[in-house]
Protein backbone atom coordinates (compact mmCIF):
# COMPACT_ATOMS: atom_id res chain seq x y z
CA UNK A 1 0.00 0.00 0.00
CA UNK A 2 1.30 3.44 -0.88
CA UNK A 3 1.51 6.58 1.17
CA UNK A 4 0.23 9.97 0.05
CA UNK A 5 0.65 13.52 1.32
CA UNK A 6 -2.20 15.97 1.96
CA UNK A 7 -0.92 19.51 1.88
CA UNK A 8 -2.28 23.02 2.22
CA UNK A 9 -0.29 26.13 1.35
CA UNK A 10 -1.24 28.99 3.65
CA UNK A 11 -0.57 32.69 4.20
CA UNK A 12 -1.64 35.16 6.86
CA UNK A 13 -4.77 37.15 6.17
CA UNK A 14 -4.94 40.81 7.22
CA UNK A 15 -6.81 39.76 10.37
CA UNK A 16 -3.94 37.41 11.34
CA UNK A 17 -5.75 34.15 10.58
CA UNK A 18 -4.19 31.62 8.22
CA UNK A 19 -5.88 31.22 4.85
CA UNK A 20 -5.32 28.77 2.01
CA UNK A 21 -3.56 29.98 -1.11
CA UNK A 22 -3.95 28.34 -4.50
CA UNK A 23 -0.62 26.66 -5.15
CA UNK A 24 -1.91 24.14 -7.72
CA UNK A 25 -1.13 21.02 -5.71
CA UNK A 26 2.49 21.93 -5.02
CA UNK A 27 4.54 19.21 -3.26
CA UNK A 28 1.74 16.64 -3.49
CA UNK A 29 3.56 14.09 -5.67
CA UNK A 30 3.97 10.63 -4.20
CA UNK A 31 7.68 10.97 -3.58
CA UNK A 32 9.15 9.06 -0.68
CA UNK A 33 12.30 11.14 -1.05
CA UNK A 34 10.26 14.30 -0.40
CA UNK A 35 8.28 12.62 2.40
CA UNK A 36 11.54 11.63 4.10
CA UNK A 37 12.90 15.17 3.77
CA UNK A 38 9.72 16.93 4.92
CA UNK A 39 8.79 14.75 7.89
CA UNK A 40 10.88 11.54 8.16
CA UNK A 41 8.01 9.53 6.56
CA UNK A 42 8.93 6.46 4.48
CA UNK A 43 12.55 7.39 5.08
CA UNK A 44 14.07 4.24 3.59
CA UNK A 45 17.08 6.34 2.61
CA UNK A 46 17.74 7.26 6.24
CA UNK A 47 18.41 10.92 5.36
CA UNK A 48 18.19 13.70 7.91
CA UNK A 49 14.80 15.43 7.50
CA UNK A 50 14.44 19.21 7.45
CA UNK A 51 12.57 19.10 10.79
CA UNK A 52 10.97 16.58 13.10
CA UNK A 53 7.18 16.39 12.64
CA UNK A 54 5.54 19.24 14.57
CA UNK A 55 1.91 18.14 14.72
CA UNK A 56 -1.10 19.92 13.30
CA UNK A 57 -0.87 23.65 14.06
CA UNK A 58 -3.66 24.88 16.34
CA UNK A 59 -4.08 27.94 14.10
CA UNK A 60 -4.34 26.05 10.80
CA UNK A 61 -6.70 27.40 8.16
CA UNK A 62 -10.30 26.25 8.41
CA UNK A 63 -9.92 24.15 5.24
CA UNK A 64 -6.78 22.35 6.43
CA UNK A 65 -8.14 21.74 9.94
CA UNK A 66 -11.46 20.35 8.72
CA UNK A 67 -9.83 18.13 6.09
CA UNK A 68 -7.37 16.78 8.68
CA UNK A 69 -10.25 16.05 11.04
CA UNK A 70 -12.13 14.30 8.23
CA UNK A 71 -9.18 11.95 7.71
CA UNK A 72 -9.35 11.07 11.40
CA UNK A 73 -7.40 7.92 12.28
CA UNK A 74 -6.23 7.45 8.68
CA UNK A 75 -4.09 10.59 8.90
CA UNK A 76 -0.62 10.39 10.40
CA UNK A 77 2.47 12.50 10.97
CA UNK A 78 0.91 15.97 10.73
CA UNK A 79 3.38 18.82 10.49
CA UNK A 80 4.06 22.24 9.06
CA UNK A 81 7.05 24.11 7.66
CA UNK A 82 7.51 27.73 6.75
CA UNK A 83 8.41 28.64 3.21
CA UNK A 84 11.43 30.50 4.64
CA UNK A 85 12.68 27.21 6.15
CA UNK A 86 12.20 25.41 2.85
CA UNK A 87 13.96 28.13 0.86
CA UNK A 88 16.84 28.63 3.33
CA UNK A 89 17.93 24.97 3.46
CA UNK A 90 21.32 24.23 1.88
CA UNK A 91 20.26 21.80 -0.84
CA UNK A 92 23.86 21.46 -1.98
CA UNK A 93 24.56 19.57 1.27
CA UNK A 94 25.33 15.90 0.80
CA UNK A 95 23.06 13.05 1.85
CA UNK A 96 23.37 9.31 1.42
CA UNK A 97 20.46 7.76 -0.44
CA UNK A 98 20.26 4.25 1.03
CA UNK A 99 16.95 3.28 -0.52
CA UNK A 100 17.15 0.10 -2.53
CA UNK A 101 15.32 -2.90 -3.80
CA UNK A 102 15.73 -6.40 -2.44
CA UNK A 103 14.40 -9.60 -4.02
CA UNK A 104 12.35 -11.59 -1.54
CA UNK A 105 11.48 -14.50 -3.81
CA UNK A 106 10.37 -15.31 -7.33
CA UNK A 107 8.66 -12.17 -8.65
CA UNK A 108 8.61 -10.69 -5.13
CA UNK A 109 10.53 -7.52 -4.35
CA UNK A 110 10.82 -5.13 -1.42
CA UNK A 111 11.20 -1.65 -2.96
CA UNK A 112 11.35 0.00 0.46
CA UNK A 113 14.55 -1.65 1.59
CA UNK A 114 17.28 0.31 3.37
CA UNK A 115 20.73 -0.63 2.13
CA UNK A 116 23.82 -0.74 4.35
CA UNK A 117 25.60 1.63 1.98
CA UNK A 118 24.02 4.06 -0.42
CA UNK A 119 24.82 6.70 -2.98
CA UNK A 120 26.18 10.08 -1.92
CA UNK A 121 24.43 12.98 -3.61
CA UNK A 122 23.15 16.47 -2.92
CA UNK A 123 19.74 16.99 -1.42
CA UNK A 124 18.92 18.82 -4.68
CA UNK A 125 19.58 15.65 -6.69
CA UNK A 126 17.90 13.46 -4.06
CA UNK A 127 14.68 15.50 -4.21
CA UNK A 128 14.60 16.14 -7.96
CA UNK A 129 13.87 19.20 -10.06
CA UNK A 130 10.07 18.95 -9.61
CA UNK A 131 10.52 19.73 -5.88
CA UNK A 132 12.19 23.06 -6.67
CA UNK A 133 9.66 23.88 -9.38
CA UNK A 134 6.95 23.39 -6.75
CA UNK A 135 8.82 25.57 -4.22
CA UNK A 136 8.86 28.30 -6.86
CA UNK A 137 5.10 27.91 -7.36
CA UNK A 138 4.53 28.18 -3.60
CA UNK A 139 6.61 31.34 -3.44
CA UNK A 140 4.84 32.85 -6.47
CA UNK A 141 1.45 32.09 -4.87
CA UNK A 142 2.45 34.00 -1.73
CA UNK A 143 2.50 30.95 0.55
CA UNK A 144 4.14 31.49 3.93
CA UNK A 145 3.87 27.94 5.23
CA UNK A 146 2.71 24.47 4.31
CA UNK A 147 0.54 22.32 6.55
CA UNK A 148 0.50 18.62 5.75
CA UNK A 149 -0.07 15.04 6.86
CA UNK A 150 0.11 11.60 5.31
CA UNK A 151 -2.13 8.58 4.79
CA UNK A 152 -1.41 4.95 3.96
Amino acid sequence: MGCDIHLYAEKRAPDGAWQVVDAVDALTHRSYSAFAFLANVRNYSQITPLAAPRGMPEDASTEAASDFERWSMDAHTPSWLTLDELLAFDYSATCEDRRGMRQLGINAFDCGATLAKGTLQSYRDFLGSWFFDDLGRLKAAGAERIVFWFDN
